[in-house]
């Protein structure tokens, strides 16, 4: 292994790269990175490095095949080579000038103040007084008032944006060396021929200031006057500052990248749900799915006075006396009348014999001729009841049915009691009437308690097409109604009802939480793009069904990092059609003929914007490794 070179393994942290860096022999080292270094993975460790070989008085080199470890080591301030053999031959002749090694320091450290300290202490007393005197001017001009810098920065929380300053605080810094190197002409053309220079005199190392900060205050005192001066020295010192100007130039100006990616959205459903109004669950079910529904009792009642229509008719038979006359004068010849024997008027007004009667033969005078018929008295009875049965006297002249023609009958005196009278009475009709009355009622006023406003709870809905009333009870047995004498009777029913409603804000909540459970993993829903619609419930017997229509837009959630490490280092056309996938892109490039998105992360933007891009349908995709 060549002195100095110094071979890192791939899983080599900072901290144990550092640690075998201070362990190398010599001031100078070169650490060898394989590629995949995790030393490599980021600037700060470089800038690590460089500080600590520094503070142990180290010259660090990075020797790396991968460009792009040696361009995060670059942007640190240290020097690159690509292999050890190009470090090799970079190395300068055994015997240096202190001028070199000033500049390699300001290189190294673009401007620390304790980079410059240590190259004036390897420089020793062998640098022209022009030179010390422009390297710690110098110096003290560029380091940074917060703090010692560090590979080209003050270490004082700067964060990697602060590159530029750096760059310019090198230059400045090399600037001043290499004009020392041209004021003391002589110096750099003895160094160049390998004669050590004469002793520049005693100096000033830096003094640290009350509050911190560190400030270099140089005093020198020139003990001889300038050296040899050659036009081979002023040659190498303008190629120099060309040189460092070029490359601090470069770093300055390097391309960098904004890229701008929009995702894109697809449309989630329509999600179609019939969604049940289920009386018998207490809380909203998205699998079924359903909602809850309320069973409300509606209580009704009626009463009502009701006429009888019915009535009961008394009536009495009319009565009184008839008398029987026999004619027949045949001796020893009686006629009996039966009781119940019919005798009757001519306008056939019946009545009936109380009791039967025997009625002796008649008296004949043989000398006159003449008959004195027998007589016998029997009451009757009207057959029917009632006034028709009043008859006035000598009414009642038709004889008994089958007696002969010497038979007389008639009544003396009118007949009386015949009366009719008639009272109200409730009959069975009455009372059906009435229950039916009753039960129109009931319906009447259960519909009107089932559209009442205040019904249902707050936020809920009644569906009247779920309204069902009980049967009606009557609030008296109505047989007991019935045969009643009166002219009005009352009577009332009593019923309950059940109607169902229900609380559609669920509703909405299962349709969401179905439409996010719709969406494709790596994607969100854009939550203003809900959109869900109730339609017009549909009500069957006891059953209430809600159809609902739900859509969102779901947009792809995209990783910044990961899409800016998919990018770097391809062309704007490469890059645009890796983005595609994942949306539209808008990518701009500095300066703007670059034409490929640079390799450093640091000078590369990628923001992903939030928003539709694109027609909604289109494929949304999530960056994968």
């Amino acid at each position: 292994m060549a002195d100095g070179v110094l071979y890192l393994d791939i899983d080599d942290e900072i901290t144990s790269a550092a640690a075998r860096v201070r362990a190398v022999a010599g001031g100078r080292v070169a650490v060898v990175l394989p590629y995949g270094s995790r030393v490599a993975t980021s600037r700060i460790n470089f800038r690590l490095l460089a500080r600590d070989a520094l503070t142990h008085e180290k010259r660090l080199s990075i020797i790396a095949s991968d460009s792009a470890t040696r361009a995060l080591a670059a942007s640190a301030g240290l020097p690159v080579f690509a292999s050890v053999s190009e470090y090799e031959a970079s190395l300068p002749p055994p015997r240096q000038s202190a001028t070199d090694v000033a500049a390699g320091a300001a290189i190294a450290g673009a401007g620390s103040a304790a980079a410059v300290r240590k190259a004036k202490r390897a420089a020793g007393s062998g640098a022209t007084d022009a030179s010390q005197e422009a390297i710690w001017s110098e110096t003290a001009r560029v380091e940074a008032p917060g703090g010692e810098a560090v590979g080209g920065e003050a270490s004082t929380g700067r964060d990697a944006n602060d590159d530029d300053r750096a760059g310019t605080a090198a230059v400045a810094a090399s600037a001043a060396i290499v004009g020392a190197g041209v004021a003391d002409g002589g110096a750099f053309a003895a160094e160049s021929a390998g004669s050590a220079p004469a002793d520049s005199g005693p100096t000033s190392p830096p003094i640290p200031t009350t509050d911190g900060r560190r400030r270099a205050e140089v005093t020198a005192t020139k003990s001889r006057g300038p050296g040899r001066r050659g036009p081979i020295a002023v040659g190498l010192a303008v190629l120099g500052l060309a040189l460092l100007v070029g490359i601090v130039g470069a770093y300055l100006f390097l391309p960098s990248a904004t890229i701008v990616v929009t995702p894109r959205t697809r449309t989630v459903g329509p999600i179609q749900l019939v969604v049940v109004a289920d009386p018998t669950t207490t809380q909203p079910d998205p699998s079924a799915p359903s909602v809850p529904a309320q069973t409300l009792s509606v209580d009704v009642s009626a009463s009502d006075t009701f006429p009888a229509t019915g009535k009961r008719v008394a009536e009495t038979a009319a009565t009184g006396i008839v008398r029987f006359q026999n004619f027949d004068a045949t001796p020893g010849v009686s006629n009996t009348i039966p009781a119940g024997s019919i005798v009757s008027t001519s306008s056939g007004i019946h009545f009936r014999t109380n009791r039967s009667v025997t009625i002796g033969e008649a008296t004949l005078d043989f000398l006159t001729g003449k008959v004195t018929p027998t007589a016998a008295l029997v009451g009757v009875t009207a057959v029917k009841p009632g006034p028709a049965g009043n008859v006035g006297p000598d009414t009642i002249r038709t004889i008994p049915p089958g007696e002969g023609p010497f038979l007389l009958v008639t009544n003396p005196n009118a007949t009386t009691g015949g009366t009719r009278q008639e009272f109200p009475q409730v009959t069975q009709a009455d009372v059906d009437a009435a229950l039916v009355a009753l039960d129109v009622t009931l319906h009447t006023d259960f519909a009107e308690q089932v559209a009442d406003p205040a019904l249902p709870p707050a936020g809920s809905t009644v569906f009247p097409g779920t309204a069902k009333l009980g049967p009606s009870t009557p609030t008296v047995d109505p047989a007991t109604l019935v045969g009643t004498e009166a002219a009005t009777f009352d009577l009332g029913a009593t019923a309950t009802g059940t109607v169902l409603a229900v609380d559609e804000a669920p509703l909405t909540s299962i349709a969401e939480m179905r439409l996010r459970e719709s969406v494709a993993s790596g994607s969100q829903l854009v939550e203003d793009s809900i959109s869900i619609t109730v339609g017009t419930a549909v009500v069957v017997g006891d059953k209430v069904t809600f159809p609902v229509t739900a859509t969102a837009t779901q947009v792809a959630v995209l990783d910044a990092a990961e899409l800016k490490t998919m990018v770097l280092g391809k062309t704007k056309a490469e890059a645009t059609v890796i983005l595609a996938p994942y949306g539209t892109s808008v990518i701009t490039l500095s300066p703007d003929w670059v034409g490929t998105i640079p390799t450093f992360e640091n000078r590369v933007e990628l923001t992903v914007e939030p928003g539709p891009a694109g027609p909604t349908g289109s494929p949304g995709v999530s960056p994968s490794p």
